[in-house]
């Protein structure tokens, strides 16, 4: 089974919610991955359609739509704040 699978299921039987979320750096430990290779790999999960969700606290699987929209936004935040670094960047070469 490939680490998607492994930490897939493990997140399903194991943490369920948001109170129940594991941190990255303890999935990290588990499975034997940098915390950059466990990004890559819940990104992964999440391109699959799997309700990976996260927060401060950590990850976890949840198909609870409020769970999934709160993520959502999260990531939708991440992307607006990159997209501003980088119009800083190019009015810096302008």
């Amino acid at each position: 089974m490939d680490k998607e699978m492994e930490i897939l299921e493990y997140l399903q039987e194991f943490h369920k919610s948001e109170g129940n979320a594991v941190s990255a750096g303890e999935l990290s430990i588990l499975f034997n991955l940098s915390k950059r290779g466990l990004r890559a790999v819940v990104t992964a999960l999440r391109k699959g359609c799997y309700p990976i969700c996260s927060s401060n606290y950590g990850y976890w699987y949840s198909k609870e739509p409020e769970d999934i929209r709160k993520t959502v936004s999260r990531l939708e935040a991440q992307v607006k704040n990159m997209e501003l670094a980088v119009t800083g960047l190019k009015k810096a070469i302008e």
